[in-house]
């Protein structure tokens, strides 16, 4: 049950980009761009919002509203989905 509410939370918050009707369509091409791992919670600062979490491809340092980590705790199982999405080139501050 816990796991299922952190992977529902996790997911929430992790996917770039998107709307509500996009997550309930069928699999786009974009869907490409995301991609789910399990871990173990490694450290939670509540109160800041951090949370590192180790995965069999690397560990890795979150962040997320410090309210979307109140249940969640060292050694917690969870799974992290990311996404990811090529907004195109920066912005160039320099006019010639």
């Amino acid at each position: 049950m816990k796991k299922t509410r952190v992977l529902a939370m996790t997911t929430g918050l992790l996917l770039l980009g998107g709307t509500m009707a996009a997550a309930q369509a069928p699999k786009a091409a974009g869907d490409m761009n995301r991609h789910t791992m399990e871990g173990q919670v490694t450290k939670v600062d509540q109160k800041k919002g951090w949370i590192d979490v180790k995965t069999s491809e690397g560990s890795m340092k979150l962040h997320f509203p410090p309210e979307a980590l109140a249940s969640v705790k060292k050694g917690d199982s969870v799974s992290v989905e990311l996404g990811i999405k090529d907004n195109g080139p920066a912005a160039s501050g320099s006019s010639k």
